[in-house]
């Protein structure tokens, strides 16, 4: 992760979680428009900023003013998207409702105006805290979410108008997750973990669970499910600036297989432990991208504090300081036991360094990258630890002709569209070359000189690192550097 010199301030925003009171709980899941800024095309509960005008008079029971206006958002919110009045167990019609909604969206009608009519008050009590959400500081859109959890005893027909929202659906948190895990559904972080707490909890002992949330401060995410199964740990490292932590990856739910242990200083190891141990799964083992300490910190720690095998590419094993347990293959397939059936497969890809893999998660076709790519930045290529140029751009190579959807890379964020992106290193690694190659041409003959010109995008405190790319660069250039350090063609 790298945290961004500007960071948007969070606007003020609600989330309900609604639930029906029948013998098997479902959850009210809306689906938002393909052409919306935020979150376009993702099922998300029902939500949206808090107006300064919230009627906190038609609230009752509500501690303090703050939270009356919160309240009065988020019914407001499920009634404007699912026409579910979060106020009483024998709603209106339908139809009804459908006029009201239609009233409230073409601004004809207040939403306190609607309550009037329906004769009701909102009750406080009735809305549980069920978590706040931050959205993470890298992100250009942001918001601060509370969230409530709705228990709703009324008749669980829903409706909403063409616009923001193009579907309503009530689901059991196992089928949302089944269909996330399947494709047929988009679902954020904060959904995910909501859904997953559903699904292992009855309530009310679910309450709880939502609350705790993964943040490990407002914007600051401690751990996100990006996929079914899929999980993102950032942790502080090691990791070459500009970037600040190592993203490890946990894999599975029954059993849980972690990649790339990053911290080395114990608190961060400790919260990895941590957040191992609540996700309810034992850990079965340990694998390696590769060698580097910003990947590989907390391995043996890991290794005894759940006795279980560190695994890695044999390059890896003859370059870490630790003995790993057994050595994975190029195509080698491990299984995750549990119900989704997770398969990783082994790509080797060296450059960045010798014994560096990928793992393309299978069933969810999400590409665990290492070191390939980072977003946003490039991958210091350093002939000093095994790297290689050419072999590198091979990599990149084979990676375009692997299918997957999602790629998550160790420093930064996840990539949405990798093809382009993974095209678009390649391009960014020829160009720089390029560069290098033209100021060869131009007579400069020392690093001092080569490093600035073709660098002259960077800034200057980044210069040493890429010092390692340009050596790299001129090696597959077929040029050298001499006893003198000049450089020279290649003999």
């Amino acid at each position: 992760m790298q945290i961004p010199s500007e960071i948007a301030e969070p606007r003020p925003a609600v989330c309900g979680l609604v639930m029906s009171e029948e013998p098997t709980p479902r959850i009210l899941l809306v689906k938002r428009a393909p052409s919306l800024r935020f979150m376009a095309n993702y099922h998300v509960f029902p939500g949206g900023r808090i107006d300064r005008e919230e009627g906190v008079h038609r609230v009752i029971n509500a501690p303090d003013e703050a939270t009356a206006r919160a309240i009065h958002a988020v019914a407001r919110e499920v009634f404007e998207e699912a026409g579910i009045l979060c106020c009483c167990d024998c709603p209106p019609p339908l139809e009804q409702r459908k006029a009201w909604q239609h009233g409230l969206l073409a601004g004809e009608r207040s939403f306190d105006a609607i309550l009037d009519d329906a004769g009701v008050a909102l009750d406080a009590d009735r809305f549980e805290a069920a978590g706040r959400w931050v959205t993470p500081i890298f992100a250009p859109m942001r918001f601060d979410t509370q969230y409530f959890l709705y228990r709703h005893a009324g008749e669980c027909s829903a409706c909403h108008e063409d616009g923001e929202i193009v579907a309503v659906d009530w689901m059991t948190a196992p089928e949302a997750r089944r269909r996330w895990h399947e494709g047929e559904l988009r679902i954020p972080p904060p959904v995910a973990y909501a859904l997953e707490q559903l699904a292992r909890h009855a309530y009310p002992a679910s309450v709880p669970c939502l609350q705790r949330t993964t943040e490990r401060a407002p914007g600051l995410p401690g751990r996100l499910e990006l996929r079914h199964g899929v999980h993102l740990v950032p942790l502080a490292s090691d990791a070459l600036p500009p970037a600040t932590h190592t993203n490890c990856f946990v894999v599975g739910d029954e059993s849980l297989v972690v990649i790339d242990p990053a911290p080395t200083e114990e608190s961060e190891t400790r919260y990895l432990i941590e957040q191992l141990e609540s996700m309810g799964g034992g850990v079965t083992s340990i694998l390696l991208t590769h060698s580097h300490r910003d990947h590989v910190g907390a391995a043996e720690r890991l290794r005894d504090h759940f006795g279980v095998p560190i695994r890695a590419h044999g390059e890896t094993a003859r370059q870490v300081a630790f003995e790993v347990d057994s050595l994975i293959e190029d195509g080698e397939i491990i299984r995750v036991q549990g119900g989704a059936g997770w398969q990783l497969e082994a790509i080797h890809t060296p450059g960045h360094d010798p014994g560096h893999l990928c793992f393309l998660e299978r069933a969810t076709k999400t590409l665990l990258a290492g070191d390939m790519v980072a977003n946003p930045g490039t991958v210091v290529i350093s002939r000093r630890i095994g790297g290689d140029m050419d072999a590198f751009l091979t990599s990149l190579e084979r990676l375009l002709s692997v299918e997957f959807k999602m790629l998550l890379p160790s420093h930064g964020m996840p990539v949405r569209k990798p093809k382009e992106y993974l095209q678009k290193t390649i391009e960014h690694r020829l160009w720089r070359e390029e560069r290098i190659r033209a100021a060869f041409e131009e007579g400069l003959r020392t690093m001092e000189t080569i490093v600035p010109k073709a660098y002259d995008d960077t800034p200057e405190a980044l210069w040493p690192l890429a010092r390692e790319s340009v050596e790299a660069h001129l090696v597959r250039l077929g040029l050298s550097l001499d006893s003198n350090s000049a450089i020279v063609e290649a003999p």
